[in-house]
């Protein structure tokens, strides 16, 4: 009888230790963030099939800890004490790639959006006037709202 308990406790941690190389890729991503606690977050995947996302959340400077402020950070922190500020890419097939930036701080709210495709920023155009009343009906006195169409990045000289 101990030697068929011995086989199950071989085979159980084998079979539960086995993970695919994906699942090992997020394990370690999931571990080092642990590991380093850092005032930014970053993501990128699929957030459905055939939309690609990159996402970066970076916290208010004020939430940093002691002794982890440049001087480039103190001469900024007036401005920016108490702001979130988030990035998103997201790259649709048919719509091209749309760069949103969001700078959040108490009681405003600035976003710029870039985006490839012009038909994509035209219906961001008609829907502008439409976007800010709805977050100042959420309570964001100021809203800054900048559209801007991505110039062709292998450019013209």
């Amino acid at each position: 009888m101990p030697h068929a308990s011995a086989d199950r406790s071989h085979h159980a941690p084998a079979s539960t230790l086995e993970l695919d190389d994906a699942q090992q890729n997020v394990v370690r991503h999931q571990l080092e963030m642990l590991a380093t606690p850092s005032p930014v977050l970053r993501w990128e995947g699929d957030v459905w099939s055939g939309v690609f996302m990159a996402l970066v959340v970076q916290m208010p400077q004020g939430g940093r800890r002691d002794g982890e402020q440049s001087a480039s950070d103190e001469r900024d922190e007036d401005a920016d004490q108490g702001a979130w500020q988030t990035q998103m890419s997201l790259q649709v097939n048919g719509l091209g790639k749309l760069d949103v930036k969001l700078r959040f701080a108490p009681k405003q709210l600035d976003i710029s959006l870039v985006a490839e495709n012009q038909a994509v920023l035209a219906r961001l155009h008609s829907g502008e006037a439409d976007l800010r009343t709805r977050l100042q009906a959420c309570g964001y006195e100021a809203v800054g709202l900048q559209m801007i169409e991505r110039q062709d990045e292998r450019g013209s000289v």
